[in-house]
């Protein structure tokens, strides 16, 4: 049996790998020969990357001779002396993505960076994320008073970061003022926009917390709430988990009665995902697949594509 390798001997690993194959690609560059210059040229092969000539001579005033390509690079690091590779693919997003200056190159690796960011952090330099993590921090204990009010100062917040932090933390409260604040979010969010603007991202967000918080007491808003609209989708996975199969069963009849075929389509997905039995899902399968409606039909299949297969598995 090969010994198992912790992680950082894999770190170790893959650097080393990445130091030998740049050195290779390197010396292959320069190579007087040919062949060995053709195949330096490829941009297929690990650690190449092509560039993007016509974006960095508009993102760089130069004279000097724009790369074609990026090849993994070996640098050693400025502060801890390490040898380390600055890859193709991290050139490429520095110069093309984050527009950085094509005469920069690496002089630093990632835990040095991140060290050196720490050090030069003032206190108070980072208001955003001592707020995020003080509100964040609420949520490890029961919420009195003083965290309550707390949270809705969060709420209205200038920055919608601290209002999504402030909105997860109801969630790991799961209390009931917690719920009813949640739902007050999700129903605040139902005719917004569907992007931009804080109306939409604060349903989202709740709905997200409520997905990991529903409690048995709010089944029927819950549920309505998933048959009436398509974008609620962290609700539909705790929802299904919560009644019993009976509960389902009634759902169906009334839906099936009801006759919409946009509330069965989602009903479909949703009774795909309960713990009910393979044969009570193949009834409810059987009876859809036999429905007016075209899309009807294909919601079932899609969703019980699977149904035959796990029947023969669970009468073996």
């Amino acid at each position: 049996m090969s010994e198992r390798k912790s992680g950082k001997q894999r770190r170790e690993e893959i650097r080393r790998k990445r130091v030998e194959r740049a050195e290779r690609l390197r010396q292959d560059a320069q190579r007087p020969d040919a062949r060995w210059a053709q195949r330096s040229e490829r941009t297929s092969e690990a650690g190449v990357e092509p560039a993007d000539r016509e974006l960095l001579a508009r993102l760089n005033n130069t004279y000097a001779p724009l790369p074609d390509r990026y090849l993994d690079t070996v640098f050693e690091c400025r502060d801890c002396g390490e040898e380390q590779v600055w890859t193709a693919k991290q050139q490429k997003w520095w110069y093309e993505v984050a527009q950085g200056a094509i005469d920069s190159r690496a002089v630093r690796c990632l835990p040095c960076r991140r060290k050196r960011r720490d050090a030069q952090r003032a206190p108070g330099a980072d208001r955003l994320r001592e707020t995020c993590e003080r509100i964040r921090a609420l949520g490890e204990r029961a919420p009195d008073t003083a965290a309550r009010e707390a949270i809705d100062a969060a709420l209205a917040d200038k920055w919608w970061g601290v209002r999504t932090v402030a909105i997860g933390v109801l969630g790991r409260w799961g209390d009931a003022q917690a719920v009813a604040r949640l739902k007050t979010l999700v129903d605040a969010g139902e005719d917004a926009k569907r992007w931009g603007d804080w109306a939409s991202e604060g349903r989202r967000a709740a709905l997200k917390a409520l997905g990991e918080c529903l409690p048995a007491s709010e089944i029927a808003w819950a549920l309505a709430v998933c048959l009436a609209r398509d974008d609620v989708w962290p609700l539909p996975t705790r929802l299904a988990r919560l009644p019993l199969p009976e509960f389902w069963q009634d759902v169906f009849a009334q839906e099936w009665r009801r006759n919409d075929p946009a509330r069965l389509q989602r009903l479909t997905w949703l009774l795909r995902g309960t713990r009910t039995d393979v044969a009570q899902q193949a009834r409810w399968r059987n009876a859809l697949m036999q429905h007016e409606h075209k899309l009807v039909r294909q919601a079932a299949l899609y969703a019980w594509r699977d149904l035959d297969e796990r029947a023969d598995a669970g009468s073996r």
